[in-house]
C-alpha cells in the first residue's frame, strides 16, 4: 500500500478545495459538469448536484471524525 507524505496530502487537499470552489461557481451560474459514470463513461450532470453531493460527503466525514 502506498502512503502519502504530508506534502502530497497538502497538495491533494489544495486541489480539492480549488475544485470545490469552481463547482460552487458553476452551480451559481447554472452550469453543468462532466463526470465519469460507474463504467467510466462521460456523464453530464448539474454542478448544483455535485455541490450538494460534496457537502453531504463532507458532513458525513465530519460526523464520523467527531465520534
Amino acid at each position: 500500500m502506498v502512503t502519502m507524505s504530508d506534502e502530497m496530502k497538502m497538495v491533494v487537499k489544495t486541489l480539492q478545495e480549488a475544485v470545490d470552489e469552481e463547482m460552487e461557481r458553476k452551480a451559481k451560474l447554472g452550469y453543468k459538469a462532466v463526470i465519469a459514470d460507474k463504467h467510466g463513461h462521460p456523464k453530464v450532470v448539474s454542478a448544483r448536484y455535485l455541490v450538494r453531493k460534496r457537502k453531504a460527503e463532507l458532513a458525513a466525514a465530519a460526523k464520523v471524525s467527531a465520534s
